[in-house]
């Protein structure tokens, strides 16, 4: 008897463990299909300077150097956002979680952007964007393009362009999940 108690305790375990394991490197995928994952990257005409500023944000204080590679950018939608997976360059693809309104539309009003994350959070500045983006029927994967942004030295936006690179979105999106999936490109109408 007490081997079947232990042998039955032992395949509950392993059960348990299957349903709870992951190594947490894949974006979050949507369960319902009103949902829909957004794909889009932010990438910058002319990189940031981030050695010029190095010291004006650490002062004298001596930092260790890979804390100065953390920089961040985030879209923000109208849209109530459901997750948020954050990827840790600017360089690097954005995937967001979110709920299209009535109509299967998304209305992208900016980015926000900020450099030097662990050292100073509190620095953030805005990207503009003022996009609506209609969103396929069937689609539960949705690539909206490469956000170009020239920026000069006070970062302030000097120039734009969108731009279409659904070749590598796609691949990266697959690669991250593990698995092929149909990536849908929405329309998108920028206000002027």
């Amino acid at each position: 008897m007490k081997n079947k108690i232990t042998a039955f305790l032992f395949v509950m375990i392993l059960c348990a463990g299957s349903v709870f394991a992951s190594d947490g490197t894949k974006p979050f995928v949507p369960k319902y299909n009103t949902r829909v994952l957004v794909v889009g990257q932010i990438k910058y005409k002319t990189p940031i300077d981030l050695e010029a500023r190095k010291e004006g944000f650490a002062g004298k204080k001596k930092i260790q150097e890979d804390l100065f590679k953390d920089n961040w950018c985030q879209p923000n939608f109208s849209e109530k956002k459901l997750d948020i997976i954050e990827l840790p360059y600017m360089e690097g693809y954005f995937y967001t979680d979110l709920m299209p309104s009535k109509g299967r539309l998304l209305h992208l009003n900016y980015f926000t952007a900020g450099i030097f994350k662990k050292i100073n959070r509190w620095y953030q500045f805005q990207l503009p964007c003022k996009a609506t983006i209609k969103v396929p029927e069937d689609a539960v994967y949705l690539y909206i393009g490469t956000f170009e942004y020239d920026l000069d030295y006070a970062l302030r936006v000097v120039g734009f362009r969108h731009l279409d690179d659904y070749d590598n979105a796609k691949k990266e999106l697959c690669s991250q999940l593990g698995q092929d999936v149909e990536l849908y490109r929405g329309e998108i109408t920028f206000e002027k």
